[in-house]
């Protein structure tokens, strides 16, 4: 019987450099998309957009929060490196157990842009900050299962590089 597997996030912390930040309701992952080359040959029944495996589009991420604790930090110009950690409970239909696991996230960003968000009565006065993604890594029980490094030229999922074999061919 195949084992069915239900995740929720139950709860999370987000660090910027060593400094905990505070009331973070929303964490805008980024877009993991691989630039394509769309081949249209005589005699195919349709175009294919072909995916190149050693390199993806830019990406962006974003962070929205309610202007707590160390929210200030968020806007600051330049490079951040962030850390966003959950705790995801995980609900095995086949075992009928409730089980935890760890999921980090670690990004390196450049900051682009704050939305400073809208004035209601009743209402958290909340901002979402916005950054240009450098590197992306993403950790499930201490095992990272994506790493992906723009100035370091490197593209990994769960240990394989798509990037080395190219580049060895061109040494």
């Amino acid at each position: 019987m195949p084992s069915k597997v239900y995740n929720n996030v139950e709860d999370h912390r987000l660090l910027d450099g060593n400094t905990q930040i505070e009331d973070v309701t929303k964490v805008g992952l980024p877009t993991i998309k691989h630039t394509t080359t769309t081949i249209d040959a005589s005699g195919m029944a349709m175009s294919v957009d072909m995916p190149n495996t050693t390199h993806i589009d830019a990406m962006d991420y974003s962070i929205t929060h309610n202007n707590g604790v160390n929210c200030e930090i968020l806007a600051n110009p330049g490079k951040h490196t962030q850390e966003f950690r959950t705790v995801r409970q995980r609900y095995n239909v086949a075992k009928g157990e409730i089980e935890h696991e760890s999921v980090k996230y670690r990004l390196t960003g450049v900051h682009v842009e704050t939305q400073k968000g809208d004035i209601e009565t009743g209402s958290p006065f909340g901002s979402t900050d916005k950054y240009s993604c450098l590197r992306y890594e993403e950790i499930v029980n201490g095992k990272t299962t994506i790493l992906i490094d723009a100035t370091a030229g490197i593209i990994k999922y769960n240990g394989k590089s798509f990037t080395d074999a190219v580049q060895n061919m061109l040494k």
